[in-house]
């Protein structure tokens, strides 16, 4: 498995757990397989200002707070676990996993530059790249990373290219962009048995991970179609491979996963199991209610795997499975009726998904990878190898009309 250099937003989640529990920057480092000088760069650089005057940002107002303040000149370099937070009056610097990463992909954003390109360059690529895109409603991601030859600039020059009307794509060609809006706060009261939530919560996930880094984690949601239906799609994502299982669900609820987990245990056998679902990572539906069928071996009652949720609402503390929902949206877009989708069609979805190379993988798919360490789950998924160029994510393909 190659060793990614990005710290990604798991990453940054630890970091500030571990800077709140009052961890070194050597421990942090060790706990993310990063060096400390990361971890230094990493605060320095998104440490954000707490105050009514600047905006989180401003260098001078962080400057001047950190002028005004000896502690901000040492490790950790901000005020997260500073005892004396609560009553002092300077300007305060935080650490915070979220904005951390927001500021990354701003920062990441604004460094892409334009390039200038030929009338043979832009004829290369409306034979060879727009097809794909067009017509088999490949990703910009994946043609970026099977035709690099060809397109030896960065994306963002690319969508620039096609706002300019440079090449025949238009935004409706493109998959969709996901975008996540905070969910409206629900006066209900939080409804689970506090039992349940015991040892199982997200600062414990961060716990768990740290004191055990080469657990497989995978982490679970479901995908729903209109509002008034009962058919879903459950999705697990394999964090370290990226590899997405896709199982279609009658009804959104926690008897229909249960049978799903026994199937697997059964289909993998319990050691295999084990080896794939160490740790596992959910949301707060009801449908996951049920964590001991995921966590126990009842035929010897041996604990095999952890299940943890993430805090109500926050669906970015599983942010890698819910950006891989792009795939399905693509095919599925929200508000689709789910009423005649097969399992044929969540088995051809989720082979075409897996298909895809990704940057993170450094070119990789998740098939390949997945079929390289945990070929048990492919055999039993019964998953079909699909060639690059091959996939095909339009919905004619996906429902079987080609």
């Amino acid at each position: 498995m190659a060793k990614f250099n990005h710290l990604t937003k798991e990453n940054r989640d630890l970091i500030e757990h571990l800077i709140n529990l009052n961890n070194n920057f050597t421990y942090i480092g060790k706990a993310i397989n990063k060096d400390r000088t990361t971890i230094s760069k990493e605060i320095k650089n998104n440490r954000y200002i707490k105050s009514n005057y600047y905006s989180p940002f401003d260098q001078k107002g962080i400057l001047q707070a950190v002028s005004k303040c000896k502690l901000l000149n040492k490790p950790p370099y901000v005020c997260n676990n500073c005892k004396n937070k609560n009553h002092c009056m300077k300007h305060h610097l935080y650490y915070n996993a979220r904005t951390a990463q927001e500021n990354y992909e701003l920062k990441l954003s604004e460094s892409r530059q334009r390039v200038n390109i030929t009338p043979e360059h832009i004829d290369e690529i409306e034979k060879m790249i727009v097809p794909l895109i067009k017509y088999k409603k490949q990703s910009v991601n994946q043609v970026f990373i099977n035709h690099s030859d060809i397109l030896n600039f960065s994306k963002v020059t690319f969508y620039n290219y096609i706002d300019n009307d440079v090449l025949s794509l238009t935004n409706i060609d493109l998959p969709k962009k996901v975008k996540y809006k905070k969910r409206k706060k629900s006066n209900n009261k939080y409804k689970r048995d506090i039992l349940l939530l015991k040892n199982r919560t997200y600062e414990n996930y961060l716990d768990f991970i740290v004191k055990h880094p080469k657990c497989n984690k995978v982490q679970l949601d479901t995908v729903i179609g209109k509002r008034n239906e009962n058919k879903c799609i459950l999705t697990m994502y394999i964090v370290e491979t990226h590899y997405m299982l896709m199982f279609l669900l009658d009804k959104k609820n926690m008897q229909n996963v249960t049978n799903i987990f026994k199937d697997i245990k059964d289909g993998l056998n319990i050691q295999n199991y084990r080896r794939v679902f160490r740790v596992i990572l959910t949301d707060n539906g009801c449908e996951f209610y049920n964590p001991y069928e995921m966590e126990y071996d009842y035929n010897t009652g041996n604990k095999v795997s952890n299940v943890f949720y993430c805090h109500p609402n926050a669906s970015y503390e599983k942010h890698e499975l819910e950006v891989n929902h792009e795939y399905i949206r693509r095919v599925f877009p929200k508000g689709t009726s789910f009423s005649k989708i097969t399992k044929e069609m969540v088995n051809r979805l989720r082979d075409n998904i897996n298909a895809i190379p990704r940057e993170s993988l450094n070119g990789s798919t998740p098939y390949d990878l997945t079929n390289k360490k945990y070929p048990m789950l492919i055999e039993y998924l019964q998953a079909k190898y699909i060639s690059p160029d091959d996939v095909d994510l339009s919905p004619k393909n996906i429902k079987g009309e080609k």
